[in-house]
């Protein structure tokens, strides 16, 4: 009966274990749990399986029923009759023992991979050792009370549903798809583990590089596999104009292989995820490790002829109704072969086997040096033009340059291209600009010319010019200078109104440049008047030079006072055989004439004919002073018969 008890203190101990697994399995549905039940899986098996051995070791040993007494007082026991001696069993762990060996057992697992949490199979033995366990068997090892008595009425034997043989021991159906429902855990687990060892050093499923598929390949599979995969392609350069220029592969040996190292990170996944990567796909992308002969590619490509166009700049044309534009630059045909190379070799790598050439750079160093985008100030100059407008301001009149005459002067090529100098400037037609100028001078100089004067005694009369050295006053351009401003300012694009540039200059710039202020001496009348703004100031008579002396003769003609001096010496003794020291001098002509002191018996009349001056107008001491001081440097002087 012991052993008996002992059986069923092993069956309830099996459905305790199963409870317990069920209640965790229950409560807990995260990867810990499962992780768990694996682990407490090989631990609960290998103790049901030595429970089982025990069973099995107590039915081949089990004692006989006792006999009933012959009535039913309670009698005092009898001695047990002499049976064949059992085999003796493997004493029965108590609770606390097991524990303290099951936690054991779970700190090694956690050092196996695919183990639980140890923590939680160390609360479990714990708790088990807690529990108050039913002894072993009925007796005491001292055989004192607390044990009940047999009362001598026949006991009957318990019943448990199950296949006869196994029912009479006390093992249900329960026991039985127990015990086969742990056999199949541990079956599932074997087969797990196995499968995760034959991935060990291999890919799993799913797995994919380069969208090759090498799922349960080895790295040396793999390799040979994406090789086979990899086509090798012939060069495709794709030039600036989109011309596609085909070398083939074979001409220059080229080859493919996967790097050493390349494929570590694919092939090290945990084994033991193969099941998961049945629902999943991880893939890789590696770069080729590519070889050929660079110096047969660089022949290939040298060796080409890809034409003899050369970049041309950006440049401003001018279209038929005058208006401009930029006509973008060109990208010519030259490159760098060594720049291309280099790309190539970083490119080719990756598998890739068409290339767009200007994304090389090769092309760098051969662009045009003005592109479009610096021409977008200068066009808004040109277009300008269209709106520019310069004027020569002469008083009375105007000289205007329009914007036709100065896109008329805009030199270009043929096709239109605007020519510039060194610095992008607009060149102009100088040849059309300087017969502009002549033409302005010719209208507006007044140097050179007689002056059609009204005299004080005689009216409209013409005043001669008698050559530059007698005639000094008037206005005359400087048509270099003029030409030169003219076309800056065209260059500028500005809208302006001008003075030109003049070599001499006059008192007043209006058409009659005599104007209403001026100096007049009338030889034949031997006299002088000076107005100004139109009014007579000053006036009185004068002697000039000896008439009938050609060489003291008074040159007639269009002057001006050139300068206003005192305390001076006039002529040399070297030169005229003469010094003068007067007071007051105002030359008016480059010939040495001018007004000045002179002290003498009388003025005016006809002294001039024989006993005149050498050329100048001889005045009065205090005549002298007051002209000198009305007048003013520039100031025209009128000289005329």
């Amino acid at each position: 009966m012991e052993n008996k008890d002992s059986l069923e203190e092993l069956v309830r101990s099996i459905a305790k274990d199963k409870d317990a697994k069920k209640e965790m399995a229950e409560h807990k549905g995260s990867e810990l749990t499962r992780k768990l039940d694996v682990s407490m899986d090989q631990s609960v098996s290998k103790e049901k399986a030595d429970k089982m051995e025990k069973i099995r070791a107590a039915l081949s040993h089990d004692e006989e029923p006792a006999a009933a007494p012959a009535d039913g007082d309670a009698q005092p026991a009898a001695p047990a009759a002499p049976v064949k001696p059992l085999k003796p069993l493997k004493p029965l762990k108590n609770t606390a023992v097991s524990a303290e060996a099951s936690a054991k057992k779970a700190s090694a697992d956690a050092e196996t991979p695919g183990t639980g949490d140890t923590s939680a199979m160390t609360e479990k033995a714990s708790a088990n050792a807690e529990k108050p366990v039913r002894p072993a068997s009925a007796k005491s090892a001292s055989g004192k009370s607390g044990v009940k008595k047999k009362s001598g009425k026949k006991s009957r034997k318990k019943r448990v549903a199950g296949p006869p043989a196994l029912a009479e021991h006390g093992i249900s159906y329960g026991m039985i798809v127990a015990t086969v429902g742990v056999g199949l855990a541990i079956s599932a687990v074997a087969s797990y583990l196995i499968v995760a060892n034959t991935y060990k050093e291999k890919f799993l499923p799913n797995t994919f590089v380069n969208t090759t598929k090498v799922a349960g390949m080895s790295i040396e599979q793999a390799e040979d596999t994406l090789i086979q995969n990899t086509e090798v392609k012939d060069l495709t350069l794709i030039t600036h104009d989109g011309d596609q220029v085909v070398f083939k592969a074979s001409d220059f040996d080229v080859k493919y292989s996967v790097p050493t190292g390349a494929l570590d990170e694919a092939v090290s996944e945990n084994p033991y995820r193969w099941v998961t990567k049945l629902f999943d796909t991880s893939e890789y992308r590696i770069n080729y490790d590519l070889t050929y002969d660079e110096g047969k590619l660089r022949d290939l490509i040298n060796n080409y002829d890809w034409g003899e166009d050369i970049s041309q700049n950006a440049c401003i044309v001018r279209q038929e109704d005058g208006s401009f534009k930029i006509q973008d630059e060109t990208l010519g045909d030259e490159f760098d072969t060594e720049v291309l190379l280099g790309y190539l070799r970083e490119q080719m790598s990756s598998g890739m086997n068409t290339f767009e050439m200007e994304d090389s750079g090769c092309y760098e160093n051969y662009r045009a040096a003005i592109r479009s985008g610096d021409l977008t100030q200068e066009l808004d100059l040109y277009n300008s033009y269209a709106r520019c407008n310069i004027t020569f301001d002469f008083d009375d009149r105007k000289k205007v340059v329009t914007s036709n005459m100065i896109a008329d002067w805009i030199m270009t090529y043929q096709d239109g291209t605007v020519l510039t100098d060194s610095e992008g400037k607009v060149q102009f037609d100088k040849d059309g600009v300087s017969t502009f100028v002549a033409q302005m001078a010719a209208e507006t100089d007044t140097v050179g010319k007689p002056r059609h004067f009204y005299a004080t005694l005689d009216g409209w009369i013409d005043v001669p010019w008698n050559g530059d050295l007698s005639s000094t006053y008037g206005w005359q351009i400087n048509q270099e200078e003029t030409v030169n401003q003219l076309i800056g300012l065209m260059q500028e694009g500005q809208t302006v109104t001008v003075e030109p540039i003049y070599s001499r200059e006059g008192y007043t710039r209006k058409t009659d440049d005599i104007g209403n202020t001026y100096v007049e001496a009338d030889i034949s009348a031997q006299h002088f008047w000076v107005y100004i703004n139109g009014q007579m100031v000053l006036d009185d008579d004068f002697v000039s030079g000896t008439e009938t002396n050609s060489s003291r003769r008074t040159p007639r003609g269009v002057c001006q006072i050139l300068s206003r001096n005192t305390k001076v010496v006039l002529g040399t003794m070297a030169v005229q055989g003469y010094e003068c020291p007067v007071d007051y001098w105002m030359p008016f002509n480059w010939l040495g004439c001018g007004f000045h002191d002179l002290s003498r018996g009388a003025y005016g009349g006809s002294i001039y004919m024989y006993n005149g001056s050498h050329g100048c107008l001889n005045l009065k001491w205090s005549t002298a002073k007051a002209l000198y001081e009305t007048v003013e440097t520039g100031m025209p002087v009128l000289v005329h018969d």
